[in-house]
């Protein structure tokens, strides 16, 4: 509902002038008798026809499809009477208001008092199209924007035979707040009252509000009885606050809250923060590492935050992901939805905060990227980049169209509170020769490289031997790629090769260079690309592959890792993902995924199976780190009105599921229930560092759409 209102009232200040229209000419014959009301504006606010109309004395008495209509509404009723002295409507008989082309109020009688803006309704009956709410009464007064009826009955079910409704005393609605306040209401299944609230006030609209959200409520084992009660603050349009304190019997208490604001870009700043306390006992009953659980998380995007078109930095951007808590239970403890939106990688929980500024012909960056190892007890020795400072000249033209250059120099700082830290900077000067040969079929490049790079070290420990390092070179890297396209009959294929050779030149290098520091053209490469997709006579992608692979002629590894991604699209409903690493030097896969996936009208399903071995290259960026071995698979199956699903997870190396569901879901357009049983085994740190636990629940879910909703959560 919307605040638009039902009473087709004269504001105050308006002036009134009504004309009856009759049949005065042929052309007018088939016109039906009308009242109009007009504004001092001559805009015409209130309009009654009929197919015939009767004057007696002040009434206008309409018969035959009266109908009353608005700038919002229009009313029709099998007679309607209009007294010019009172500035009363009164419609009988199958009364129905419509706003927009949607039923909005049903009543048997209803009269209107333009001047008092006032109006009786018997009986009463007033629905919302968009959610399907309905407020049915014996009889209803209308006042100032203010329903009130007696007799109440709301619900979302079908109108004959809900199966959930509440019943009241009374009502009041106020149409310009959409807000539905019941005295004594009894939430009934069918006709059985099963939930009495001497009180219930809630939005009828989908404007946000401010108050009470719905609680969750569940019961575990270990934690014992859970209560959390939301409490939702809404003042202004762009900006609204949740604040969920919690208690757990066993364990302890808490308070999370999120915050969310929208600034003049419609960009989002989502922030969660929360604080839980265990219990002495509870920390010594599971030699928990800590008694306080807390973190905060923030994500924010935003571009053109301080430059304009007019300035010569015509474009810059923020971009914040910052995950800092305490440790793996502060995502336990809290809603799914703060856990989801992490960088979460296994146990490596990454923040990133970057900030660039950009011109057309040079960029400025300064970006920080923070590791947190969950299953650590101390994250004082994990190494981080905070921050690390760019400047990159574009490419551009040198002397002649075929020759360009570009510029970078970077400043990394990697820091950490215990050990060894260091700085380094890097300075690049590629140049650039570009040209098409064999009537563009293929493309060539030729680029001397000029690099220089220096590492300091500080807070170097005795066992340590680490002097300045620095690396002059000037090597060259030659590129040739093609691209192919053909359309055959039946389908079209493209084709795509490319071929990367990184040549060392003069070198001078003297001092330390530990691990994490790459060193660009001190050793020959050889990058191998090739692509290809296949696609129907619809432009509609059927495969694709993508195959990556590395030489190092001077290494005593001359060959990396080969990677060869496939998809495979059989139809709309079914696909095949494959992506592997190869290793050469141990004749052995290093990791791989596969997905097979449907997606059918009524039944989904997939299967899946992922590994990586110990000797894998690491990446920490691309989630690359740590050995697994994990199968998963799931399938979801929808009936009418009733949905089935189940899903597994199984280490097949540790010979453990790591977690496995099933249940099911029954919906109706106005009630749902849901019950599932989960297993899952998840991580505790401990003073002994991480260890798994085993949790067992089962989960029911109860929604009266769109009033209530619970999920009640019971622990083995």
């Amino acid at each position: 509902m919307r605040n638009n209102r039902i009473p087709l009232a004269k504001k105050a200040g308006i002036a009134l002038s009504v004309a009856v229209a009759f049949a005065l000419s042929p052309l007018q014959m088939s016109a039906r008798p009308s009242i109009k009301q007009f504004n001092a504006k001559q805009e015409a606010i209130f309009e009654f026809l009929a197919d015939d109309m009767e004057y007696n004395q002040a009434q206008i008495i309409g018969k035959g499809h009266a109908t009353v209509i608005n700038l919002n509404y229009y009313v029709s009723a099998n007679e309607a009477t209009y007294d010019t002295n009172t500035g009363e409507i009164t419609l009988k008989g199958n009364v129905n208001a419509y706003k927009g082309n949607a039923l909005y109020l049903k009543a048997q009688e209803v009269k209107i008092k333009l001047r008092e803006d006032y109006s009786f309704l018997e009986p009463f009956y007033l629905q919302d199209s968009t959610s399907g709410l309905w407020v049915s009464a014996k009889s209803a007064e209308y006042d100032k924007d203010v329903y009130r009826a007696q007799g109440t009955t709301v619900s979302t079910c079908h109108v004959n035979n809900p199966i959930w409704q509440l019943k009241a005393g009374k009502s009041k609605y106020d149409v310009s707040n959409e807000w539905l306040t019941l005295w004594n209401p009894r939430l009934c299944i069918y006709e059985v009252p099963v939930l009495y609230f001497p009180y219930l006030s809630f939005s009828a609209g989908y404007k946000r509000k401010s108050g009470l959200l719905y609680p969750v409520i569940g019961n575990s084992s270990d934690d014992g009885f859970l209560y959390s009660q939301p409490i939702y603050f809404a003042p202004q349009d762009w900006w609204d606050l949740t604040i969920s304190p919690q208690m757990r019997s066993k364990r302890g208490g808490g308070v999370y809250s999120e915050f969310r604001m929208m600034d003049d870009k419609d960009q989002m700043l989502w922030v969660h923060f929360g604080y839980f306390s265990d219990s002495k006992s509870y920390q010594e009953d599971f030699d928990l590492e800590n008694q306080a659980h807390y973190g905060v998380q923030l994500e924010y995007e935003r571009k053109n935050l301080l430059t304009s078109t007019q300035n010569y930095f015509s474009e810059d951007g923020l971009y914040a992901d910052i995950s800092q808590i305490s440790d793996i239970d502060y995502f336990r403890l809290t809603e799914d939805k703060a856990r989801e939106r992490a960088d979460l990688q296994g146990n490596l929980l990454t923040s990133r905060l970057n900030y660039f500024l950009k011109s057309d012909a040079d960029y400025l960056g300064i970006y920080g990227r923070y590791y947190s190892d969950l299953e650590q007890v101390s994250n004082s020795r994990t190494l981080q980049t905070l921050p690390q400072v760019q400047y990159h000249r574009q490419i551009d033209s040198l002397f002649i169209n075929p020759l360009y250059y570009s510029f970078d120099y970077q400043v990394k700082h990697f820091t950490r509170p215990v050990g060894f830290r260091a700085t380094q900077q890097e300075v690049q000067l590629p140049l650039f020769y570009t040209q098409s040969l064999f009537a563009e079929y293929l493309n060539f490049s030729f680029s001397p490289m000029f690099y220089g790079t220096q590492i300091d070290y500080y807070n170097i420990g005795n066992d340590l031997n680490l002097k300045r390092g620095r690396y002059l070179t000037q090597h060259y890297q030659f590129d040739v790629n093609t691209d192919l396209a053909r359309k055959y009959e039946y389908f079209g294929h493209t084709l795509s090769f490319g071929a990367a050779y990184i040549l060392p030149g003069f070198q001078d290098k003297s001092g330390s260079f530990v691990d994490f520091i790459t060193l660009p053209g001190d050793r020959q490469e050889v990058r191998l690309d090739a692509s290809q997709y296949f696609y129907d006579l619809n432009n509609t992608l059927v495969f694709s592959q993508r195959m990556r692979q590395y030489f190092y002629p001077e290494n005593d590894h001359k060959v990396g890792e080969l990677q060869n991604e496939m998809q495979f699209f059989y139809n709309y409903e079914w696909s095949l993902l494959s992506d592997i690493f190869y290793s050469h030097t141990y004749n052995r896969i290093t990791e791989a995924t596969h997905q097979i996936n449907y997606d059918g009208e009524y039944l989904k399903a997939h299967f899946g199976h992922f590994f990586r071995n110990s000797f894998a290259q690491e990446d920490l960026s691309k989630g690359r780190f740590g050995e697994a071995d994990y199968l998963m698979a799931g399938v979801e199956k929808e009936f009418p009105n009733l949905d089935l699903f189940a899903s597994v997870g199984y280490d097949y190396k540790e010979n453990y599921f790591k977690t496995w569901q099933i249940g099911f879901e029954t919906t109706i357009r106005c009630f749902s229930f849901g019950l599932k049983y989960v297993s899952e085994i998840y991580p505790m740190l401990t003073r002994r560092g991480a260890e798994a636990r085993d949790d067992k629940y089962v989960l029911f879910t109860i929604k009266f759409i769109p009033l209530l909703s619970s999920d009640v959560k019971v622990g083995n």
